[in-house]
């Protein structure tokens, strides 16, 4: 099997899936924008052939897509690739027009708006039944004040395509929303603000849709007050409610997830599942570790003998509550090394945050397990104690 993977240096964790790609006989060829030199060696060695190139420009990133085919060739491994991924929202449009110029199965441009517009997900959220969030697409300043008035204050703005929490904003009032409407360029979604805990429901599924891997976060509170300074705590869950795999699944065949990750919030309205946005990649940073720290399994390599369908071997039991704790550069009460002995063997990773993700997920990770939430509630209380 051949495979073109986009990125295969960012996030840093995500070279596990080109080596274990490797591992399972994948030969992997690559296209990205950092230094092929610059790479870790043991992801280089699981790499056959490398093109760098810009990756927001189509048809410099076709042009060194066809370099990598004539490599191909020259090596004997005639025809084009089997898959293409990324695993990252930035460039799943790129994915697609990579898939239809190269006649390659996967997603494609007609598909990415339902899978990259908050707008058209929430058109299909409401076709299939489900409630959401009130709102539409505001072009003008005129048209936010007109809905947020209907609406009620507070309300959410945000780009209607985009990634995580960093240009979502809750707004209070007409005043704010008149001075911050200008500083987005394209549409933006507004809608009622919910004011209820934020779940989601994660996974993969297999090259025919089914579901094969299933997860679920709990946030402490909502991302907006972790872009605003509070301390993130979310944890993997160890229990799944019905409803939710019910809703998740059907969300799953509605929008056609095929071979990939994927990551579906939700509003928790006391068990009744409100759709915020559908994501298909992985969940960020290292939530991808932090599942695989919950059943001590490893789900790179799951994937990739999914994509060779083979069995993923992955254990069936969450034995573990898995928690982030993301500290801000503000005072604590507990300094680093008395948190550090706090959580004892609890504890399985500490690291500093690449600095794109300091805003939300705080500029050092936390990483721990417990057999229960009431644990890992209790030890993030203390850790988040302001000094």
């Amino acid at each position: 099997m051949d495979i073109l993977y986009i990125s295969p240096d960012f996030p840093s964790n995500y070279a596990n899936f080109v080596k274990q790609l490797h591992a399972e006989g994948v030969r992997v060829w690559a296209v990205g924008e950092a230094d092929f030199f610059g790479m870790p060696a043991d992801l280089r060695a699981c790499i056959r052939w490398y093109a760098r190139t810009d990756l927001n420009n189509w048809r410099t990133t076709e042009s060194a897509v066809s370099d990598l085919l004539e490599v191909k060739h020259a090596q004997g491994f005639e025809g084009t690739f089997d898959v293409v991924e990324s695993h990252n929202e930035a460039w799943l449009r790129l994915e697609a027009f990579l898939n239809e110029r190269l006649s390659i199965p996967g997603i494609t441009l007609r598909a990415v708006d339902r899978l990259k517009k908050k707008s058209v997900m929430k058109r299909i959220f409401l076709e299939s039944g489900l409630r959401a969030a009130r709102g539409a697409v505001v072009s003008t300043v005129q048209e936010a004040v007109r809905l947020a008035e209907e609406l009620g204050y507070p309300v959410i703005l945000k780009p209607d395509e985009g990634v995580g929490a960093g240009s979502t904003h809750r707004v209070e009032s007409r005043d704010r929303l008149e001075a911050l409407f200008p500083e987005f360029r394209e549409d933006c979604l507004l809608e009622e603000f919910v004011p209820s805990p934020i779940v989601t429901y994660d996974g993969l599924t297999d090259r025919e849709g089914n579901v094969v891997f299933e997860n679920s976060l709990i946030y402490g509170e909502g991302l907006i007050e972790y872009a605003q300074g509070k301390d993130t705590f979310f944890y993997v869950s160890r229990r799944l409610p019905e409803r939710l795999r019910q809703v998740g699944q059907s969300l799953v065949r509605r929008f056609d997830v095929r071979r990939k990750f994927f990551h579906f919030e939700f509003f928790d309205r006391d068990g009744e599942y409100l759709p915020m946005e559908i994501n298909c990649r992985p969940p960020g940073g290292a939530i991808i570790d932090m599942m695989n720290y919950s059943i001590d399994g490893d789900l790179y390599r799951a994937w990739a003998r999914m994509l060779m369908g083979r069995a993923l071997d992955l254990p069936s039991e969450k034995k573990y509550v898995v928690a982030f704790l993301g500290r801000k550069d503000t005072p604590h009460a507990l300094g680093h090394a008395q948190l550090i002995a706090r959580l004892g063997h609890r504890l399985v990773e500490y690291a500093e945050n690449p600095p794109l993700y300091w805003e939300v997920m705080g500029r050092f990770r936390y990483i721990f397990r417990c057999p229960e939430e009431a644990d890992a509630r209790e030890l993030a209380a203390v850790a988040r104690q302001e000094g």
